[in-house]
Order: C-alpha cells, then structure tokens, then sequence
C-alpha cells in the first residue's frame, strides 16, 4: 500500500528509511541525520525486505539504501520500490562505486547517488541530498493538487477562461472551460488561431466598443466587465459577460485574463421582464380605477395617477400618508386585524368613505390583496368610485 501524499512545503518533519545491512553503521548514519537536520526523523532496516515492510507501514518522505546487500540487493530495492512508489525520493548511498553500479541505478529511476566516504563531512553531504530530494517532491505534490484543482475548476465552470493578447482581435494564447458549447468552435481552434476572437467571433459592431472598454481599465489597472454579442460557429448570435484584468509583469502588460459566460437566456429574460414591467407601469397609470399601494404598517408607498387626481393631492404628498389619512372610518387596529386575517392571493372586498384634500367625501368600493414583493410585503387596493 502506497504511503500518503506529502504535505507542503510547510510542513518540516521529513521520515527517512535507512536500508542497510550493517545495523551499527546504519544506527551511525540515523544519529548524523539527525544531528544535521532536526526535523529528520529515521528508521533503519537491515535489509530490502524488512525495509519494504516499513514501507507499507510508514508515511515514508525518503529512501536511503545501500547497494551490497544479501538477497535483495540496492538496485533491485530500488527497482521493487519503483513499482510501488514511482516517485518516492530514493538515495542510493553505497560504499562500492563504479560507473556500473551509478548507470544501473540511474536507469531503475534512482533520485541520487551518493558513496560512501570517511569522516563525518558525508552525513552533511546526506541529509542535503535528501532535503534537497523530499522538498522537490513535495513541491511537485503541490503543484500538481493546485492543477488538479484548477482543473476541476475550470472544467466545471459554466463559460470560458483564457489568456490573450492584448491586440484589437483578442488572439488567445489559452482557452478552457466550455469553448465548443460557447462558440462552437473547439479550443485548440481558437488557440492556434484559425479562428480569431476578435475577427471571428465577437460582432463586428461590437468589436470597438469591446476594445474602448477594456483599454480605459487597462488605463487604471482595474478589473474590466463587458457585454457583447457573438457569433458562434453555425452562425447564432449570442450575447455574453466577460469579466477580465490585465496581467503584469516588470510593469509590462504581457497578457490579459478572464472569464466568458453566456447570458443570452438571462439577457432575454431580462429584456422580457422589463417589457413586462413597462405594460404594467402603464396600465398602472393609465386605470379608470384608482389604485394604491401600502405596507403591512399602513403607509402608503405608491399611488396611481387617478387615485391622486381624485383626491387632490400629488404623488409626492401621497406617498407616505397613511390608509386612515385617506379612508376616514378606517384606524390604525383596523390595518393590523387585515394584515392578520389576510393571507398572500386573498382579494377581499372592502367599502370605503374616501376624504379629498378639500375636505369632501366620496364612497369606494375596494379590492384588495396582499402580495409579496420583493420578499417585502405589501397590500394593493384598487378602488372604483361608487357612482361611477
């Protein structure tokens, strides 16, 4: 079984397995690593087999072996270890050196090689080799889990990212995420430059104000967003949001980054929305009846023109009365027992005595509902003289 993934770079405490089949000297060599670093924590095994069980027990950081040793010797260690643990930092620390012995082990993937020598000055030699060796993995460990998730990011992303000059036709040095499904076209397409961003996809009415906008960020440095429409593959128009930033370096703008989504579907429900609201704006205004708005206290925040007209006030001096301001019987305990006994859809009929500006009277008859707007509740009354 595989030991662990390594941590970071942060995390010091490096596990060493020393194989060697003189356990004096390896119980020697254990002391000199830690004397030299001491986050080294070391095991020692006498020979491949045992030191193979220590693998599969421990989350070991690196392997430091000698080479002549009875039954299993370092190359061939090595070689089994290889199978189990391709990229599991392993030293190869012998005491007979010949070229033979380096190429072989160089050839089963041995990370160094180091002989053995006289004197306390290779233990120094030793543990820098294998510092030197852990934290290149776990570097690569690190980097190669922020690509993972980076690449899970951008694979789940509902748009594009990319990298790309900053040139009036947008040539993109990178394209990820959901290029074909956005554009139709592929991303090795746009990237090698056979379809152009600028040129080709974005509408050529859009393409100078495209350019203006992102040029006045660049200016500043700050965050760009535009909208724009495209124009995929088979020909449909599409209406995007990018979102992008210059990227610098030495103070030189060498590229620029972001993201593209289609929003085409939200653009048009948009678009939809805002017709329907101008409708209702108008057939709010523009009503024989008289319409009003209130809040759950009793406050009206919105009247129609008739409602207005009729009373003799204007919008402005409506809008904060209250309902016992206008409906003369009406209190303030009367707003509260309706908002109790009213639920959300309810349309209840109610008879009013309205009070003018000039101090006149006239029947209403009222309907009202309670609706939820906006997560705010609110009350609709739309009235209709009696006599009319």
């Amino acid at each position: 079984m595989p030991p662990p993934d390594p941590g970071g770079a942060a995390d010091e405490s490096v596990l060493v397995l020393h194989v060697d089949d003189e356990p004096d000297f390896a119980d020697l060599a254990a002391s000199f690593l830690v004397r030299e670093d001491d986050s080294f924590e070391v095991v020692t095994a006498t020979n491949a087999q045992e030191g193979l069980d220590v693998l599969g027990a421990r989350a070991i950081d690196c392997v430091v072996s000698d080479y002549e040793m009875p039954k299993m010797d370092g190359i061939e260690f090595l070689e089994v270890v290889r199978e189990e643990y391709p990229d599991l930092p392993f030293v190869l620390f012998t005491g007979k050196g010949s070229e033979e012995v380096a190429s072989d082990a160089i050839q089963a993937g041995v990370t160094d090689y180091l002989q053995k020598r006289g004197g306390t000055e290779q233990y120094a030699l030793l543990a820098n080799r294998v510092r030197n060796a852990v934290e290149k993995r776990r570097s690569q460990h690190a980097l190669a889990e922020r690509n993972r998730r980076l690449g899970t990011l951008v694979s789940n992303l509902p748009g594009v990212v990319y990298r790309c000059v900053n040139e009036p036709e947008w040539p993109m040095e990178f394209v990820g995420g959901e290029c074909e499904e956005l554009t139709g076209y592929s991303a090795e397409t746009i990237e090698s430059g056979e379809v152009v961003w600028g040129a080709d996809i974005i509408v050529p009415d859009d393409v100078d104000t495209t350019w203006e906008q992102v040029q006045v960020a660049l200016e500043t440095r700050d965050p760009f967003e535009l909208t724009y429409r495209i124009r995929t593959a088979d020909g449909e128009r599409r209406i995007v949001w990018e979102r992008g930033r210059g990227i610098y370096e030495d103070n030189e703008l060498v590229a620029l980054e972001g993201f593209i989504t289609d929003i085409t579907e939200r653009q048009h429900r948009k678009h939809e929305l805002e017709r329907k609201n101008a409708r209702l704006e108008v057939l709010f205004e523009n009503s024989p009846d008289l319409i009003n708005v209130h809040d759950e206290s009793g406050t009206i925040v919105e009247a129609n023109r008739r409602f207005c007209d009729e009373l003799g006030y204007t919008e402005e001096e409506v809008v904060g009365m209250a309902v016992w301001d206008v409906a003369v019987r009406a209190t303030e305990a009367d707003v509260q027992a309706m908002k109790r006994e009213t639920e959300s859809g309810d349309l209840r009929r109610i008879e009013s005595t309205y009070e003018r500006s000039d101090g006149s009277h006239f029947s209403v008859v009222n309907h009202l509902t309670q609706l939820d707007l906006n997560g705010q509740e609110r009350y609709v009354v739309i009235g209709r003289v009696a006599d009319d």
